[in-house]
């Protein structure tokens, strides 16, 4: 096959192939760039966080209050980098790559794998964000991935269009035998391919995005309750 004809077949296939699909090859590639840069800041953030602690140890060792100041300074340099850590390990949890298959869990549980992003992202608007957990939720069924990456979809659109002050509500309920989850905030004028993407991976696991105004709502198949 001559390289021209070649390079036209390929291009016909990217024509034709499914959007949901090249959207999961970047996610994948994304989820390992991000695994592999956390790795990267880790290893000295570890490095540095022991250092520290030997330095608080011959600081605290200084006779009267030579070294109480500059104590008090690596004091908060550790609580700072305790934090750095956690958002790490928070971005870790996030990209590792799904082991098995579709498997039986709420939105509460879902959300609550998220709500720490989502609230960071929040503060950094100057947003606040009220979350409202089910009380008697239904249970659904899905691949935890794709779950994440509709809740974060819809509240995504929602945050992006927010503005110092104004409030992100997520509740979560039960409604007619499915397992609920809402939205509330500006719509978005750039939310379309997201919000698609969501209704994509919700619809293939039975259940519907739906949205109306500010209003984003996610409805999912039950399993059971409890």
């Amino acid at each position: 096959m001559s390289d021209s004809i070649r390079t036209d077949v390929s291009g016909a296939a990217l024509a034709v192939a499914d959007p949901l699909q090249v959207r999961a090859n970047k996610l994948d590639l994304l989820e390992r760039l991000a695994d592999a840069l956390a790795h990267e800041i880790k290893n000295p953030l570890h490095s540095m966080v022991i250092n520290l602690e030997v330095l608080k140890r011959r600081l605290a060792r200084l006779p009267g209050d030579a070294g109480a100041d500059v104590l008090r300074y690596a004091t908060v340099l550790g609580e700072e980098l305790d934090r750095v850590n956690q958002r790490i390990e928070l971005l870790l949890r996030l990209s590792r790559p799904e082991r098995s298959g579709p498997e039986d869990t709420t939105l509460n549980e879902l959300l609550d794998e998220v709500m720490e992003l989502v609230s960071l992202e929040a503060r950094h608007r100057e947003a606040r964000v009220e979350y409202q957990r089910g009380e008697r939720m239904t249970r659904v069924r899905l691949g935890r991935q794709a779950a994440r990456q509709i809740i974060l979809n819809l509240v995504l659109d929602a945050l992006d269009s927010l503005r110092g002050g104004d409030t992100l509500r997520i509740v979560v309920g039960e409604e007619d035998g499915r397992a609920v989850m809402t939205v509330t905030g500006p719509p978005s004028s750039e939310g379309g391919e997201r919000l698609a993407v969501a209704a994509a991976l919700a619809e293939a696991a039975g259940g519907r995005v739906d949205t109306d105004g500010s209003e984003r709502t996610l409805a999912l198949p039950s399993g059971g309750t409890h």
